[in-house]
């Protein structure tokens, strides 16, 4: 069956119907084009459609190719720089019944999409988060899971860039890795999807079909007017809410203000009465729930029904892909290519067919300077938009609906921002990222966000109990683990220009605001302040509220003791916990639900390894992922070892040990040298024949030995196990496989590992 049957023939195939039982209406003509390239095996290098006209269908396509058992990719991962818009993504992917796994930094990040590789899933996700992985460096990985999260996203797997032209350094690290890559890896695409296309390949836009499709030509022809006006800095936000309230008057509808910078954004938002709503990527994800399940349903396309007057203030984090839709626009000025975004959420399925906004343009001084576009792009852009301005008088201004635009752009350039600095991404660079057990410091910034970014984020955390003397901090951090719920992501320049030389708790340790670094979760004492009701305030003092308890899996008491009535005190907070469980901290006590499980149970080492095996021969067809898996854990049958266990008669993969004290009593016994380890003893155990690729996927599989071997105490089983030519061994691994292939192969058997291990204590009663 050709593609074109697949999509337009039988029922059980038929595209076109399936996206209309979907959506509801039927696809656009450059979206059903996709699906046939798709269905063909075919994936463009870049989609170059304008905003509003379906380019998130892409994930639409490929869960239509995948339930009908097309050959696509396992995991589609969407990856757009605006975290507004991870949410409005995983929110249509959820709808469509998808798999959907966000992934946005912080702690208890959902990983259950890498105990089901071979299952088809949605990750949708920032560039740090995404990037950091690819590249070895997951922020908040440990290095030794980093190389099993490099080969989910580095092989079997869809990379969809949004908005490309506002994350062009992670774009070229993207071309330079497939250079990288050995081709007989596993499949990999990347698609980036913008404006502008970038890179070398197909480039698929829209066709003479699409422009005369009755709703795509309703949305491209849709004449959005704007006014443009300048200010000084001192009148700036004055003039913005001026020009707010004056097309509120005009419609009576929902007015969207966006500015460049989240201080301009709160500034503008304070001086607005009436209804309002401010819009930021730096607010905690649960007060972020809060605001949109109040005021999505209003500012969604699709709501005229609800068009009560209300400003929405904003900056760019609605930019890009963000399925809002206003009746009226005011906002700063920006690049072109920022300001196209920015209009895109104005009559946004051109349903008002004319609408009116206004940019306003902030002077600045010789002494003043835009972090965001920088001052001489900003005033060349300006001075390009009054000389394509048309009209006379209160009627002078430009067009930036989409067709009228395209049409200004195709007789004259805009200005355009300078190229980003990326640091070349090299087979040297290479290398040292995938040294990841010891790891080699890398800053990886630039290859995510260019040399010069501010964009780099950390995430903080605000806790209550954090009113103790600084020493007792980590131990009260580490009682009740925040989650993703409370944390709110935020640049990590300003963070750390907020904090200054205060302390706070990262990791286990307790540092300095000055040495944070990109990427880390950052815990500090809520009455720092720097937080209100709609999200990042640097300037407030006021106490901020610890919402660890409503969101958290454990609960804290702060300044109760063990003689208190947990249950009454549980009672006065409004929760409730089954089978309560107390348990002292330094602050007072923490509360958790008693686990009825075991400790674990014995696992006999027949069992174990025949369990991997099965389960590794459900995940691939890859003979030497089989061969490893079901001898991976031989080693573990030197005696000492199985003293360290518990043994008595059977030879044991997992003890039983009753408690922590036991096995601790055990590990004495043992007489184990120090740093011992059974995958190098494993092995040493392997037929005389095995290859290179069997040792090393038998010695890699708790992430050590990626390229030296750990001694451990016992020279001559490290020089049995060909420790002094390990590293020679490995990088002819990686020349043969790629650094991402092998790293797949060798997460094959890893995760062959925990899911079996996984399966038997679940079993433990």
């Amino acid at each position: 069956m050709s593609p074109a049957k697949l999509i337009k023939g039988g029922a059980d195939l038929d595209f076109f119907n399936w996206y209309q039982e979907n959506h509801g209406y039927p696809p656009f003509p450059w979206q059903a084009h996709l699906a046939n390239k798709i269905a063909d095996g075919q994936f463009p290098s870049s989609i170059s459609v304008p905003t509003g006209c379906g380019k998130t269908a892409i994930i639409a396509i490929w869960h239509w190719a995948a339930l009908h058992e097309i050959d696509v990719p396992k995991r589609l991962i969407y990856i757009v720089d605006r975290r507004l818009i991870v949410d409005s993504v995983t929110d249509y992917a959820k709808e469509l019944g998808c798999n959907v796994v966000k992934m946005r930094g912080g702690v208890t990040i959902d990983n259950s999409w890498m105990m089901e590789p071979n299952k088809h899933s949605v990750i949708v996700s920032t560039v740090d988060q995404a990037g950091s992985r690819l590249l070895w460096r997951g922020y908040g990985v440990s290095s030794r899971v980093a190389p099993i999260h490099a080969a989910l996203i580095g092989n079997d797997a869809l990379l969809v860039l949004d908005e490309a032209h506002i994350s062009t350094p992670f774009a070229k690290t993207l071309e330079a890795i497939i250079k990288l890559r050995v081709e007989e890896a596993h499949s990999w695409h990347v698609i980036a999807m913008t404006a502008t296309p970038i890179g070398e390949g197909e480039t698929l836009s829209l066709s003479d079909e699409d422009h005369v499709h009755p709703v795509v030509k309703k949305r491209l022809e849709s004449k959005k007017w704007a006014r443009l006006v300048k200010s000084d800095r001192a009148g700036f936000v004055t003039k913005m809410v001026a020009e707010a309230k004056g097309l509120q008057q005009d419609i009576e509808g929902v007015v969207g203000v966006i500015c460049n910078t989240t201080k301009y954004a709160r500034q503008v938002f304070e001086r607005l009465g009436g209804d309002k709503v401010l819009l930021t990527g730096r607010i905690r994800f649960v007060d972020k729930d809060r605001i949109l399940a109040e005021y999505l349903p209003r500012i969604l396309s699709g709501s005229r029904e609800d068009r009560r007057p209300l400003f929405v203030v904003a900056t760019q984090t609605i930019e890009v892909g963000a399925d809002l839709d206003f009746d009226a626009l005011v906002t700063q000025s920006a690049t072109i290519d920022a300001l196209r975004q920015r209009f895109g959420r104005l009559d946004r399925l051109g349903e008002l067919g004319s609408s009116s906004a206004v940019v306003v343009h902030e002077k600045l001084a010789k002494s003043e300077e835009c972090r965001v576009y920088g001052k001489s792009l900003l005033n060349k852009t300006m001075a390009w938009l009054n000389k394509a301005q048309t009209g006379k008088g209160k009627n002078k201004g430009v067009d930036f609906g989409i067709s009228a635009m395209d049409k200004v752009l195709a007789e004259t350039s805009p200005p355009q921002r300078d190229v980003e600095e990326v640091r070349p991404f090299t087979a040297s660079d290479l290398r040292q990222l995938r040294q990841t057990n010891p790891q080699v410091e890398v800053d990886i910034a630039s290859w995510l966000h260019g040399e010069n970014s501010d964009t780099i984020s950390v995430s903080v955390v605000w806790r209550a109990d954090l009113d103790a003397p600084v020493d007792q901090w980590v131990d009260i951090v580490d009682a009740a683990p925040p989650v993703m719920a409370e944390v709110m992501p935020c640049p990590y320049y300003e963070v750390r220009q907020w904090l200054g030389r205060r302390y706070v708790v990262v990791g286990e340790n307790v540092v300095r605001g000055l040495n944070i670094k990109p990427g880390d979760l950052v815990v500090v004492p809520a009455g720092y302040g720097g937080y209100g009701e709609w999200g990042w305030n640097p300037g407030s003092r006021e106490p901020v509220e610890d919402i660890g308890n409503r969101v958290g899996a454990r609960i804290r008491l702060i300044g109760a003791t063990e003689e208190d009535d947990v249950d009454s005190l549980l009672d006065q907070l409004d929760l409730e916990v089954k089978n309560p469980v107390a348990t002292p901290y330094p602050r007072g006590l923490v509360i958790t639900s008693s686990n009825p499980r075991t400790n674990g149970r014995e696992v006999q080492l027949e069992e174990h390894l025949a369990g991997v095996g099965d389960v590794a021969s459900a995940l691939t067809d890859e003979p030497v992922v089989h061969e490893a898996s079901r001898l991976h854990d031989i080693g573990k049958q030197d005696p000492r070892f199985q003293v360290l266990l518990g043994s008595r008669e059977k030879v044991l993969a997992k003890s039983g040990h009753p408690s922590p004290w036991a096995a601790r009593i055990a590990r004495e016994w043992s007489g184990l040298p120090k740093g011992w380890r059974h995958e190098v003893a494993s092995v040493t155990m392997l037929p005389d024949n095995s290859s290179d690729l069997l040792k090393y996927l038998v010695a890699t599989h708790h992430g050590y030995a990626r390229v030296v071997l750990p001694i451990g105490g016992d020279e001559s089983l490290w020089n049995k196990a060909g420790g002094p030519t390990w590293g020679n061994m490995t990088d002819r691994l990686n020349e043969e496989y790629g650094a991402w292939g092998l790293a797949y192969l060798e997460a094959l058997v890893r995760l062959s590992d925990w899911i079996q291990s996984e399966q038997e204590q679940n079993n433990a009663v």
